[in-house]
C-alpha cells in the first residue's frame, strides 16, 4: 500500500511539471531547465542586433564622438587625424593630421570644423578639404570639445583654463583659471558658460568676459559635461552623483547617487534624464525630483554619453557593445558588438547611428 501511495504522489509530481521543462532551443540545440533560462552565450545568439551599413578603419583607437552635417561625418582618432567621411558609404572625403591624439570631439558650423588635440592646439579647418584656417596654442592637452556660438569658441584644457577664442581668427578673447584640469565640454546658453573641472567644481561664467557668476562644489572630479534645459543644469561627478542645479544661481535642486564615478554626460528629454555610470548601469531619472525610473545593466563601465531620439536610447559601454534601449522602460531593443570599448558617444541622423570604437573603426548601423 505504501509503495502505491509513493507511486501516486510521484506520478502527480511528474504530471504537474510545467510543459516547458527541459525545453530545447531550436536555435542552438541546447537543453534549458525552463523557457526563461538561457546561458549568456545563447542570449547573445538569440537577441536582436543591428545591421551594419559600413565601417571605416582608422589607424588607432577612437575616443572622439562624431558630428554629422550635410551628409558628412566628422570624427577624431588617436592616430592623430581628424576624419571627414561620407555618411552614406563611409568613404574618406579628407583627413587632417595633427601632432598628437585627437580625443576631442569636433564642432561643425557653417563651413568650418573646430577641434582640439593633445598637441595643445585648438584647430579651425575648412569643411571642404580639411585645410587649416587657423590654430591657437594653449598651455596643455585638449581633451575637452569646443562649443561654438555667436562667433566665439569655448573650450577647456588640461592647463586648468577655460578659453574663449574668436571663431573667425582664433585670437584670445578671455580665459578663466579653475583649480584643476578641464576635460568637461562647455555648454553655452543665455549668455552663460557652464562647465566642470577636476577641482570638483561646476562653474557658471559670463560668456562675454569670463567672470565668475557662481560655482558649485561636488565631492570629486567633474569630467561629465553639462546639459542645460528649462533653467536647470544636469551634470555628473566622479563622486557618483548626478546633479540638478539651478542655472541662475547654482543652488542644488536634487542629486541622485549611482554606484560609481560618472564621466558620461546626461541627455535630458521628455522630463527624463539619461546617463551612464562606472557601475555598469545606464540610468533614467525623473527631472522633477531625481527619482529612479529604470536602470539597465551592461557588462562594464559606461563612459559613453547617451543620445535619445524617437523613444530610444543609444549608448556605448566598455563591454564593447553599443546599446539601443526603450526610453520608456529601459528594455533592450538590440545591441551590437564591436572589437573594443565604446567610449565614443553616438550620433543619430536619418535612421542611422554613427559612433567610434577603441578597435579603431567608425561604425554606421541601421537604427531599425
Amino acid at each position: 500500500m505504501r509503495l502505491f501511495i509513493i507511486y501516486i504522489i510521484t506520478s502527480f509530481f511528474v504530471i504537474s511539471l510545467p510543459l516547458y521543462a527541459n525545453k530545447q532551443c531550436p536555435e542552438c540545440g541546447k537543453i534549458y531547465p525552463d523557457e526563461y533560462s538561457y546561458c549568456e552565450d545563447d542570449k547573445i545568439s538569440l537577441e536582436r542586433t543591428a545591421d551594419l551599413i559600413w565601417r571605416y578603419k582608422t589607424g588607432d583607437g577612437i575616443w572622439s564622438s562624431p558630428y554629422g552635417l550635410d551628409g558628412r561625418i566628422y570624427i577624431g582618432s588617436m592616430d592623430y587625424y581628424l576624419y571627414c567621411l561620407s555618411a552614406i558609404d563611409g568613404s574618406l572625403i579628407w583627413r587632417h593630421k595633427t601632432i598628437y591624439f585627437v580625443d576631442s570631439s569636433p564642432y561643425v558650423i557653417y563651413d568650418r570644423v573646430y577641434i582640439g588635440s593633445y598637441d595643445k592646439y585648438i584647430n579651425c579647418l575648412s569643411t571642404s578639404d580639411g585645410s587649416l584656417i587657423w590654430r591657437h596654442k594653449i598651455g596643455d592637452l585638449v581633451y575637452s570639445s569646443p562649443y561654438v556660438i555667436n562667433g566665439k569658441v569655448y573650450v577647456g584644457s588640461l592647463d586648468d583654463y577655460i578659453y574663449c577664442l574668436s571663431a573667425d581668427n582664433g585670437s584670445l578673447k578671455w580665459r578663466y583659471k579653475t583649480g584643476g584640469w578641464v576635460a568637461s565640454f562647455p555648454y553655452v546658453m543665455d549668455g552663460q558658460v557652464y562647465v566642470g573641472s577636476l577641482d570638483d567644481y561646476i562653474y557658471c561664467l559670463s560668456a562675454d568676459n569670463g567672470s565668475l557668476i557662481w560655482r558649485y562644489k561636488t565631492d570629486n572630479d567633474v569630467c561629465s559635461s553639462p546639459y542645460i534645459l528649462e533653467g536647470r543644469v544636469y551634470i555628473g561627478s566622479s563622486d557618483g552623483y548626478i546633479y540638478c542645479l539651478s542655472a541662475s544661481n547654482g543652488s542644488l535642486i536634487w542629486r541622485y547617487e549611482t554606484g560609481d564615478h560618472i564621466e558620461s554626460s546626461p541627455y535630458v528629454i521628455d522630463s527624463r534624464v539619461y546617463v551612464g555610470s562606472f557601475d555598469n548601469y545606464i540610468y533614467c531619472l525623473s527631472t522633477d525630483n531625481g527619482s529612479l525610473l529604470w536602470r539597465y545593466e551592461t557588462g562594464s563601465r559606461v563612459i559613453s554619453s547617451p543620445y535619445v531620439i524617437d523613444g530610444r536610447v543609444y549608448i556605448g559601454s566598455n563591454d564593447n557593445y553599443i546599446y539601443c534601449l526603450s526610453a520608456s522602460d529601459g528594455l533592450l531593443i538590440w545591441r551590437y558588438k564591436t572589437g573594443d570599448w565604446v567610449v565614443s558617444s553616438p550620433y543619430v541622423v536619418g535612421g542611422n547611428i554613427y559612433f567610434g570604437s577603441y578597435d579603431g573603426y567608425v561604425y554606421c548601423l541601421k537604427t531599425e
